[in-house]
């Protein structure tokens, strides 16, 4: 059993309980601001560290779980409440998934990632910024050094990585447009990835080790298109795509790391998947919304 079966079963108890579902959206929307809040705040980052950053992002989830369980308390019937502990007492919890060993509350895995995945638009003006001027847009919240000195660290904090994302995707678009038929192409792939993750996360039977299985699938299928299309991409195309791919490679969030590193061989498409695969992302979630409501 893995953490799908969890955010499975609160997929099926959003749809079956509006209330709920109501309640949700309102503790993401009031933690996700919240967490926007620390990011922007210069004196509350500046000088510190990742670990200080992430300690008060965990506080921030901690106080929104907390505040989520007492609101929905009574919401759900005694069966399946009972069936929602059963599930996520039965997974093999991460340190970032401990906190729901805190509450007894359907949605908490769900709202857990909401708080996870709060994507700053700002962060690289728009996504039409060089790396120089993204890095210098963050440079007062940044907690690696990486916005100011330009050495890349280990791991990026929070907002280089989102910065060098943003970045990054929007030269690879920029690249994709000199190159009709594998822009075509790769839309189709990471399109058709969105559905499949999209079906995925309401589906309570689903494994995480599907969830792996399509993304490998989704990165062979980029390594084909860019290997049948290599007589249109000369490598002076692809120079900024491939130095923002080692500064991604340098990202503190494990699945976008992850991505990254492959770039070299998954080639044009890699810097949206990295995006795509992340949980929470955006697209996804916004698309197993729409299905759960066609249901």
């Amino acid at each position: 059993m893995s953490r799908y079966d969890l955010l499975g079963v609160e997929a099926q108890l959003f749809e079956q309980y509006p209330a709920l579902a109501d309640r949700h959206e309102k503790a993401a929307r009031a933690g996700s601001e919240h967490i926007r809040g620390l990011i922007e705040r210069s004196d509350a980052t500046r000088g510190g560290d990742a670990d200080a950053f992430a300690e008060h992002v965990a506080s921030i989830q901690r106080s929104a779980l907390a505040s989520y369980a007492a609101s929905v308390r009574g919401i759900v019937s005694v069966e399946d409440m009972v069936r929602w502990v059963r599930t996520r007492d039965a997974l093999r919890l991460s340190a970032y998934d401990s906190l729901l060993r805190e509450v007894d509350a359907p949605g908490a895995a769900s709202l857990l990632d909401a708080l996870e995945a709060v994507h700053d638009s700002g962060d690289a003006s728009g996504g039409q910024a060089t790396l120089d001027q993204a890095l210098a847009a963050v440079a007062d919240r940044c907690t690696c050094g990486y916005a100011s000195t330009r050495n890349l660290p280990k791991r990026t904090c929070y907002v280089c990585a989102q910065a060098v994302t943003a970045v990054w995707d929007a030269e690879e678009q920029r690249v994709l447009l000199r190159l009709p038929a594998l822009r075509e192409a790769v839309d189709g792939v990471l399109d058709a990835l969105v559905d499949r993750l999209a079906e995925i996360k309401l589906d309570p039977a689903t494994e995480w080790s599907v969830v792996e299985h399509e993304q490998r699938k989704a990165r062979h299928r980029l390594t084909r298109l860019n290997r049948a299309a290599r007589g249109e991409i000369f490598d002076e195309m692809l120079t900024n795509w491939r130095e923002l791919a080692t500064a991604a490679s340098h990202d503190s969030r494990p699945i976008a790391r992850s991505v990254a590193k492959g770039a070299k061989r998954s080639g044009l498409g890699t810097a949206r998947l990295s995006a795509i695969a992340l949980p929470g992302n955006a697209l996804v979630e916004s698309r197993a919304k729409k299905r759960a409501q066609q249901r």
